[in-house]
């Protein structure tokens, strides 16, 4: 039916064209030196541009799929790699800077969620495309299409073969039985790579908890994404003989992922134990709310009275100074979070405060020279100023919430 021996695969112009049952040479995908039998497996999924632009994300769920076995020399693993570490490690360095230097107001803000998406969308784009050896132009049942292939490959590639009736040659329906050291090597990558996923998003979480002020970033897609391709991994690769399976392999599996549990069960740990001590000071507040407006009330009562200074206005700031200090009493006695002990020890020094200047009054009589009194007024006025500054500083702190 068809001219000379099939080899299932060929050259067709910048492509690569191969049955879906074919094997590719033991040969580098990008320079055609020996590969050594090293494999890597490619995931394909093609859509066409038009039904794309029609039918959105959607499309993909219906879309042909394919896996290739690509071969890569050593050159080219180590090359993909740094290109990704270096990737990683840029996006990394710019997200620490951007965290740490850029002040977060209401105006930078969304100028930071802006470069964010456009950042995580070219990330994207480069970890899809980028760093995929191999790129389906065109799927059908029996053939594939690739793009990717480097120019020696492609000159290595026999020709196209001839056709009888305008149809394609096939290798026939039987698949080409697959090795169980290299299923059980893919199953282990894909894992990993899933491990790794979710490491990256609990990394992402835990460092936007630590570094962002008031609002942080939890990156479900990852780390879901991650848990998801783990799981199927982990199925397949428990699925292959047992000669094949490798202590370390499993070691570094549970290394990744706990690296991520550590990540964000700290951020859970964090968070549950900060609403715990805002609970706590919340009560706290409303404890001391209660002395304080009572002692302010009596203070200001005190301070109309017109008549000379007696022994009862003497024994009314007492009660103020004991009413100021059993709400600096309250406040001290309560945990904070810690992005609000700065307020919480401040209320607990000017109640202090209060308490120091209402004994100071309950001391005075009716001799007392007026510097005394004007003196002490002027204290509790400044006291009182510093309370609303205090306050004005809390209202204007963010809340913090992912």
């Amino acid at each position: 039916m068809f001219a000379g021996q099939f080899a299932g695969y060929w050259r067709d112009g910048k492509r690569v064209a191969m049955d879906r049952n074919a094997a590719l040479p033991d040969r580098c995908f990008k320079c055609n030196e020996p590969a050594d039998g090293y494999r890597r497996t490619v995931k394909l999924t093609h859509v066409p541009l038009g039904t794309e632009m029609m039918v959105g994300a959607i499309a993909y769920a219906f879309a042909k799929q394919a896996r290739v076995d690509v071969g890569l020399c050593e050159r080219h693993r180590r090359s993909r790699a740094i290109n990704v570490a270096l990737f990683s490690l840029a996006v990394l360095g710019l997200s620490i800077f951007v965290f740490t230097q850029v002040q977060a107001t209401d105006v930078v803000l969304p100028l930071l969620a802006t470069v964010g998406l456009i950042g995580g969308v070219i990330g994207l784009i480069y970890a899809a495309v980028g760093t995929r050896l191999a790129r389906a132009s065109q799927i059908t049942d029996t053939h594939i299409w690739l793009k990717g292939a480097g120019e020696p490959f492609l000159a290595s590639l026999p020709d196209a073969p001839a056709m009888s009736g305008g149809t394609l040659p096939t290798l026939g329906p039987t698949a080409i039985p697959a090795d169980p050291a290299v299923a059980a090597s893919v199953a282990f990558r894909d894992a990993r790579n899933g491990a790794f996923a979710f490491l990256v998003g609990c990394i992402v979480t835990a460092g936007s908890y630590a570094l962002l002020p008031g609002r942080y970033l939890i990156a479900w897609g990852a780390a879901i994404y991650g848990l998801i391709r783990l799981v199927r991994g982990v199925r397949a690769y428990i699925s292959a003989p047992a000669e094949h399976r490798r202590m370390e392999h499993a070691l570094l599996l549970v290394a990744i992922v706990g690296a991520g549990l550590f990540a964000g069960g700290w951020v859970v740990t964090s968070e549950v134990t900060t609403q715990t001590e805002a609970n706590q000071l919340d009560s706290a507040l409303t404890s001391a709310g209660e002395y304080q407006i009572q002692g302010a009330t009596l203070f200001r009562d005190v301070m109309k009275r017109t008549d000379a200074w007696s022994d009862q206005d003497s024994a009314d700031m007492r009660m103020v100074a004991s009413l100021y200090g059993q709400a600096a009493d309250a406040l001290a006695a309560s945990p904070a979070p810690v992005e609000y002990a700065w307020y919480r020890d401040g209320l607990v020094r000017n109640y202090r405060e209060a308490v120091d200047i209402a004994t100071l009054y309950s001391k005075l009589t009716s001799a007392s020279n007026q510097g005394s009194f004007d003196s002490l007024a002027a204290r509790w006025g400044t006291r009182v100023k510093d309370l609303n500054q205090l306050q004005a500083r809390l209202d204007a702190k963010p809340t913090r919430s992912p």
